[in-house]
């Protein structure tokens, strides 16, 4: 019955442009026709449970896009892939030998780090890292300013350690998010080593999207969420 229905749509478009042929040329005709036939044939393959070369795309170069694209893309698939990208990640930094709430650590684990805002010398000093989407870059002149004096201050007190977070905003998979979450608390991290902060002293998490400072879907609110957040501890 199906099948009935395009075919008598497909005769009315030939009706139709042989009909109307009486102003125009036969070639004309005959390009409309088989144009006509083109789509109705599509129609029936589909109708047959064939839906062509539709596929998953997972990332951009399944687009096609030349290698030097730069645009952004967050892909679909939520997988385990993307916690080896984390990994991958996390192998290229140089780790602490003492990491907190580990059996022979020294130092307690996180839920004993506590938010610098809450401490009135160091609220002004530990402001949020934000990047842009889809990124880990650290750039812009007040994420530098902000992490110099993090720096400074951290060279001069030995006594204090940090830990930092990795957060992104809704948008895209969990474990994605997790991955990129990893990137930039990492990239944080890096830049205050090169700086002269103790490795020792620095330790990295990230929440993915699990823990967003702000609640809502507009720019700014992703904006907002796209960060580097600091937990600190003093022995």
């Amino acid at each position: 019955m199906k099948y009935s229905k395009v075919l008598v749509i497909f005769l009315l478009l030939l009706l139709a442009n042989i009909v109307g042929g009486c102003a125009r040329s036969s070639t004309e005709v005959w390009d409309d026709t088989k144009t006509a036939g083109r789509y109705v044939g599509r129609g029936l393959r589909s109708l047959g449970g064939k839906q062509g070369e539709s596929r998953q795309v997972t990332s951009r170069h399944d687009f096609g896009y030349a290698a030097n694209y730069n645009d952004d893309f967050i892909p679909l698939e939520d997988g385990a892939e993307y916690n080896k990208l984390a990994m991958r990640e996390q192998d290229n930094i140089p780790q602490s030998r003492n990491t907190p709430g580990e059996p022979n650590s020294t130092l307690p684990g996180i839920e004993a780090f506590q938010d610098p805002r809450n401490a009135p010398e160091l609220a002004a000093l530990f402001n949020n890292v934000q990047f842009a989407y889809n990124s880990e870059l650290v750039k812009g002149e007040q994420n530098l300013q902000i992490l110099h004096k993090i720096a400074n201050y951290l060279k001069k007190h030995s006594e204090m350690y940090v830990f930092i977070e990795g957060h992104c905003d809704e948008r895209g998979p969990q474990a994605y998010n997790l991955a990129l979450g990893t990137r930039r608390s990492n990239a944080v991290r890096t830049f205050l080593v090169k700086e002269g902060v103790n490795l020792d002293h620095l330790f990295t998490i990230s929440y993915g999207k699990e823990r967003p400072l702000v609640f809502g879907d507009t720019e700014d609110s992703f904006r907002m969420n796209r960060r580097a957040q600091f937990k600190v501890y003093q022995r």
